[in-house]
This record gives C-alpha cells, structure tokens and sequence, in this order.
C-alpha cells in the first residue's frame, strides 16, 4: 500500500521568531523537526529598533533576499550606503558584503530568504 504522507505547520512568524531559539530564523536545515526543517532554503523573519545595531558586514556564500516590511535602515552594501524602506526588497548575488541594519532609521521588520541553507556560508568581514 502506497502510503502519502503530508506534513505542515501553522504558526506566527513573529512569536515563532521571538521564541523558537533560532534567532528569529523560521525555516532551514538546522530547525529542530520537519517540515521546517529543510536543506534549500532559510527564512528569517527580523526586527530591530532605531539606532546602531552593532551588527558587522558579513559575506554570504548563498543567494540572499530581504523583504523591507516596514520601517527604514541605513544599509551598507558591496561598500556603497544605501536606504532601505517598507515596501523595497534587495537581492544579494553570493559573496557580495553587507550589512543591511547598519543604522536603523525607523523601527524595521523584515524578511530575509537565502538559498541554499547553509547556517555557515556567511562570514563576517568587519564590525562596525
């Protein structure tokens, strides 16, 4: 007997966010079950409050994607500062430095896509 098996999961991204101990990472290979747990793609769902974020610019080896929700950054990428708003997305071919919260304008919350998931293809370059 040929037995099909469907397997999902309903949650709130941003409580899912706060409180799954995945710094706000919801979907990718290292999640603790399926079917979030997957191997071609992670999904991170962030927000950060006005000013410096302490983050550094990082290098990814992975195709990456963020989604401006709402609010406003200073970003800075491939050595060129950029604002970032609700409603504009970027696309980051691998290997290209960032830092897309280096100062944040107005209270931000975004999403963030990177193909494939691999929690140690992105490598800090310089803190800010």
């Amino acid at each position: 007997m040929n037995q099909n098996v469907c397997d999902y999961y309903i949650g709130d991204f941003r409580q899912d966010a706060r409180e799954n101990g995945h710094r706000g990472w919801l979907v990718g290979k290292f999640m603790d079950r399926k079917p979030q747990k997957v191997d071609e793609v992670e999904i991170k769902y962030w927000e950060f409050d006005p000013g410096p974020t302490g983050h550094g610019t990082k290098a990814s080896q992975t195709f990456e994607c963020t989604f401006i929700l709402d609010g406003e950054t200073i970003a800075l990428v491939d050595g060129r500062e950029t604002r970032l708003a609700e409603g504009q997305y970027i696309v980051i071919s691998p290997g290209t430095p960032n830092n897309l919260v280096k100062y944040v304008v107005r209270r931000v919350r975004g999403l963030t896509v990177k193909a494939p998931s691999d929690p140690h293809a992105k490598q800090l370059i310089a803190r800010e």
